[in-house]
């Protein structure tokens, strides 16, 4: 039992991020601090890569974040100007990312507010034809000295009250 706790004091604490083997002591070795760094700077690059890719799956946020460039009368091409950008300036291609999820986040939080008036319109745009056949229809009925609007034209309200019940602006 004692050999098996002195092998395991000879084994040194081995962790990947701080540590490596080294072939020629053989032996485990700390990092130096400027490997470390590499390690981290290569890290942060691919998470920015992580999270450009999406970013630029249409052109949509990068003209809206960087608008559309010209070269004398040619449009510069999005794909063109970002191959152009140094991906290795992490500091500035974060910028640049946080200025496109900027953008993405505030369209966003647009089409959230503007949804249910679409949604509520859209379902409006189903019951027209019943609108239209009951305006074709002319009115309604006149009972007791009020004009009550025609079959049509209730079952249209009634429908639009429902709607107007599912989707609240």
């Amino acid at each position: 039992m004692e050999k098996v706790k002195e092998l395991k004091s000879e084994i040194p604490e081995f962790n990947p991020e701080t540590h490596k083997w080294d072939r020629e002591l053989k032996k485990v070795v700390e990092l130096t601090p400027k490997e470390l760094a590499e390690i981290a700077r290569r890290k942060r690059k691919a998470d920015l890569e992580k999270r450009f890719k999406p970013l630029i799956a249409n052109n949509v946020y990068y003209q809206k974040a960087f608008g559309v460039r010209y070269n004398g009368q040619y449009v510069v091409s999005e794909h063109d100007e970002i191959a152009e950008w140094d991906r290795d300036d992490l500091d500035d291609f974060e910028q640049k990312v946080l200025k496109m999820e900027a953008v993405k986040k505030e369209m966003d939080d647009e089409a959230a507010r503007v949804k249910p008036m679409e949604d509520r319109r859209n379902e409006y745009q189903k019951i027209d034809h019943l609108f239209l056949e009951a305006l074709a229809e002319s009115g309604g009925m006149i009972v007791d000295g009020v004009e009550k609007p025609s079959e049509k034209m209730q079952a249209y309200l009634k429908l639009r009250d429902e709607i107007k019940a599912r989707f609240p602006k």
